[in-house]
């Protein structure tokens, strides 16, 4: 009965692994990336963003500061507004202003990190920045 047992647990093993894998060659081919990041309808190349604007360091993370890019985009004045941050597999985050204008655009990662709050708050895979009226 042990020998059993033991082949049974196998494959139950082995279906398991199997759809975890299964799982991430899914989510891996639905996820994607861009080599642009449009920032109130317009567009930067993420290759040239690090070039264009100064690079800052904070609490251990370095990047480009959200207000340069609202502000370079051309938005006058997002004092009071929010601001969306959202991700290539669609996942959004919204935060006032007044936090949001001292978050990094991590070039080399493609995602905004606050480093001022809890890491849910970061988005990855960025692809979009708007402002939010």
């Amino acid at each position: 009965m042990g020998r059993r047992t033991n082949v049974i647990l196998g494959l139950i093993a082995l279906l398991i692994l199997t759809g975890s894998l299964g799982a991430l060659v899914y989510n891996a081919s639905t996820t994607g990336s861009t080599d642009v990041l449009t920032v109130c309808g317009k567009e930067y190349d993420w290759k040239d963003l690090e070039n264009r604007f100064e690079t800052r360091e904070s609490n251990g993370h370095s990047g480009i500061l959200v207000s340069d890019l609202v502000v370079d985009s051309g938005f006058k004045d997002p004092e009071g507004k929010s601001i969306r941050f959202i991700g290539a597999d669609g996942y959004q985050k919204e935060i006032p202003w007044a936090s949001a204008g001292n978050g990094l655009i991590d070039v080399g990662e493609k995602k905004v990190v606050f480093p001022d709050l809890y890491k849910s708050f970061w988005v990855r895979d960025l692809v979009e920045i708007e402002v939010v009226e």
